[in-house]
């Protein structure tokens, strides 16, 4: 609650801000705000007292007494008290709030404070240092505006501090010495606690002294929806105390109730405080977020695009406030809401803690229950960053539980290795026996011509569904049935999110399953990978290009997917490209001998796959077949995933010079993903070429861009369809790269003079 403003009369009460508030008022409401995480979040503090042996409660509770005592330097006090008389001038002829008169008079708002260069956290640190506080509450203190980090070095000898910010860097290095992963995760969590803490309750507080909306803090609820529970909703009840629990079960199973009654009982048990999921896209996150939500209102969704999927469009129709969508949207960033859905790259980049708010993010992943639902595990690369968060995990105790349904038994080995005492993948196998589709033919093709009677059965069901693995292939198969004036959508990741959408509610009215109880499906769909996992569509008849066993028993999912007493039928072709095996991005493309070399997956599934009918075991079967032997990491994967592990014990106390981006996903050493790299380019020019901050650009970007491959702007340029236009930033001038009229529709998304396309 709103604590009284200082009076002018009074000219020795001490103010904490420029609005009037007093320093009293304010440390009282950042104490009542700690009062109610702890309320809310009692897990919280249990677990670190377990961990840590000491009471987070009494740090955080001291931390709070003490963060803002640098405010009472009297040349603070008096630059304060002056933006105050300034404000209350202008409210007296003008009315309204603190927050009005920012908007009115940005350059007056707080001016003498902006001149004082008195940095209150460090004068803070220097009226408690005498009394030795433990490193979490200087580090507190110290970080809760972000001047614990080496780009304000400076500022620490300028405050005649530097023997405090010694001791920082002698115990941020003694750790690093050690070379010891597990120390610094235990070090780093000790901190952590009081440090995000202090900055949450912190920034509530402030938020609401200025009538600002803030976000409920809510606990997970949820109640399971049906009177019986299948096959893997009873296993998860008879192993859910595991640490880490692997769980195989084929598409359709239950495996979202089963993860959230997973979730119930970590939290009823007292080993989690809330729910994340973990996708392997952020494509993948959109479909489950939407799922999870409903039956539970109180799900957060943080990926690059979340923003304009949740949010979006209800600012623009009015139907949410802007302010309140974009704290919703950053509760979610910081795993704050009781269940949050996420890409596995927004938990590995926090690992990296070159941002202020890692450490938040970090200290709420070590306070909840995991599911990673379907990773890759083709991908040796992101297996091996995935290995070190679950390092991580294991360190901080924190509750996994592993979903798909193409878990081969290989992971064992490597889990064991980092400490899990995990003997075996729990299977449902009640419907494991029923033969789901048939593979009807496997065969090679270079272009769409030499599928063309395979085509015309597609055009003759009435309804299909073609996968392809690059999108200069799917862009073929559309303008075959394109030609032949058949209905067909293309959907790959080279469109705009509020294209993304209509694809997406396109794909479901033609294939979705009211289509196909209403027995009106049809319709041709072409999907990349975006597609394999994101989007609840259906057909009789599937052509899959060739792609490693665990990606296809993903697109096989989608044959008959609402009708179990059917059996799809399936086609594989494999894409050749001149007159050689073309498994993008299936392999690595060797520059020097300009041949592409297929991962040993892809080989593996050309020399097992069958012409004959397959079940979910037989399937489970390849999959175990194809990656029986121990995981050998390649040198980039093992040498990537290290330097995520040294940037840890890097940033574990200290953050580094590196700036990160809010939705950045790789540091200037390390990679979330084995990608080429990425930028953007939009699809139309801004109404004005100047944006008030980063957060009115990133709204706008959200709409009307695409990540494209460097590699293929630079051929966008050869075709001269780009333009590049300076834009501002609040006082930054950057130029972007704009698409000419013309050259991207909905259709097909980019399309190029010559009619050309490119992977």
């Amino acid at each position: 609650m709103k604590k009284l403003l200082a009076v002018e009369q009074n000219n020795i009460t001490r103010l904490a801000k420029p609005s009037g508030i007093t320093l009293e008022a304010h440390v009282s409401n950042v104490m009542t705000e700690a009062k109610k995480v702890e309320q809310i979040h009692p897990f919280i503090f249990r677990k670190y007292q377990d961990r840590i042996e000491k009471s987070l409660s009494a740090r955080l509770e001291k931390a709070i007494e003490y963060h803002d005592l640098g405010k009472k330097h009297p040349k603070w006090q008096t630059a304060c008290r002056k933006d105050y008389e300034a404000f209350k001038a202008w409210q007296k002829k003008n009315g309204g709030t603190f927050k009005d008169y920012e908007k009115a008079n940005k350059e007056e708002a707080g001016k003498n404070l902006r001149k004082t260069g008195v940095r209150h956290e460090l004068y803070s640190l220097k009226e408690i240092i005498h009394t030795s506080p433990p490193l979490a509450l200087n580090a507190a203190i110290a970080a809760h505006h972000s001047k614990l980090s080496k780009r304000a070095a400076k500022r620490w000898e300028e405050e005649k501090l530097h023997s405090l910010w010694k001791k920082f860097k002698i115990e941020s290095a003694s750790v690093w010495e050690q070379f010891s992963f597990p120390l610094a995760l235990k070090k780093q969590y000790e901190v952590a606690g009081p440090r995000s803490l202090l900055q949450f309750t912190d920034r509530r507080a402030s938020a609401i002294e200025a009538n600002d909306y803030v976000p409920e803090l809510n606990n997970f609820q949820y109640k399971f929806p049906h009177e019986s529970k299948r096959g893997v909703q009873q296993l998860i009840e008879k192993h859910w105390q595991d640490d880490i629990l692997l769980v195989r079960a084929p598409t359709g199973a239950g495996k979202t109730d089963a993860s959230l009654l997973w979730a119930q009982l970590q939290m009823e048990n007292n080993k989690a405080d809330r729910l994340i999921i973990a996708m392997p896209t952020r494509f993948t996150s959109n479909a489950l977020s939407i799922s999870v939500a409903e039956s539970l209102s109180e799900t957060g969704l943080y990926h690059s695009s979340a923003w304009f999927n949740k949010f979006q469009e209800k600012v623009k129709n009015k139907e949410i406030d802007y302010s309140k969508a974009k704290k919703e949207h950053e509760f979610a960033r910081l795993l704050q809401t009781p269940i949050t859905v996420c890409t596995i790259d927004h938990l590995l980049t926090a690992l990296t803690l070159v941002r202020e708010d890692h450490h938040q993010i970090s200290f709420n992943l070590a306070n909840a229950c995991l599911v990673i639902d379907e990773a890759d595990f083709y991908d040796d690369f992101t297996q091996a960053n995935i290995l070190v968060l679950l390092e991580a995990l294991k360190e901080w105790k924190v509750p996994v539980l592993m979903m798909s349904a193409s878990l081969p038994e290989r992971v064992l080995n490597d889990y064991q290795k980092i400490g899990y005492t995990v003997e075996s993948i729990i299977e449902d196998s009640s419907d494991s026996e029923r033969e789901r589709f048939e593979i009807e033919s496997i065969q090679e093709y270079e272009t769409v011509d030499m599928l063309k009677p395979l085509l015309e059965d597609c055009i003759e069901a009435g309804a299909a569904i073609i996968y392809v693995n690059t999108v200069d292939r799917a862009l073929m198969f559309y303008d075959y049935f394109k030609d032949r004036d058949i209905k067909a959508v293309v959907y790959h990741s080279r469109f705009t999110e509020p294209d993304k959408q209509k694809k997406e509610e396109l794909l479901i009215n033609m294939l979705g399953k009211d289509a196909w109880k209403k027995e009106k499906a049809n319709g041709i769909a072409i999907l990349t990978q975006i597609g394999e996992m994101s989007i609840n569509i259906s057909a009789n008849i599937m052509v899959s290009e060739l792609c490693p066993i665990d990606r296809l028993t993903q697109r096989a999912g989608r044959l008959c997917r609402f009708d179990k007493e059917k059996i799809g039928q399936l086609h594989v072709i494999i894409p050749f490209k001149d007159d050689a095996v073309y498994p993008a991005p299936y392999g690595e493309f060797d520059k020097k001998d300009k041949i592409w070399i297929p991962l040993d997956a892809f080989n593996k599934t050309i020399e097992i796959l069958e012409l004959k009918k397959y079940s979910s075991k037989l399937l489970v079967n390849l999959i175990n077949k194809i990656y029986s032997e121990s995981q050998n990491y390649s040198p980039k994967a093992i040498d990537n995933s290290g330097k995520l592990k040294d940037s840890f014990r890097n940033n574990w106390l200290i953050n580094p010079m590196q700036k990160m981006q809010q939705d950045d996903t790789d540091s200037n050493m390390w990679k979330s993903r084995n990608i080429p790299p990425q930028d953007t380019v939009f699809v139309k020019k801004p109404e004005s070429p100047y944006f008030k901050n980063y957060l009115e650009f990133q709204s706008w970007k959200l709409g009307c861009s695409l990540e494209v491959p460097v590699y293929l702007i630079e051929r966008y340029k050869k075709k001269t369809i780009l333009d590049m236009m300076p834009i501002y930033i609040g006082e930054d001038k950057e130029n972007i790269r704009i698409i000419r009229n013309g050259f991207y529709d909905f259709h097909v998304g980019v399309s190029l003079p010559s009619k050309e396309q490119f992977c």
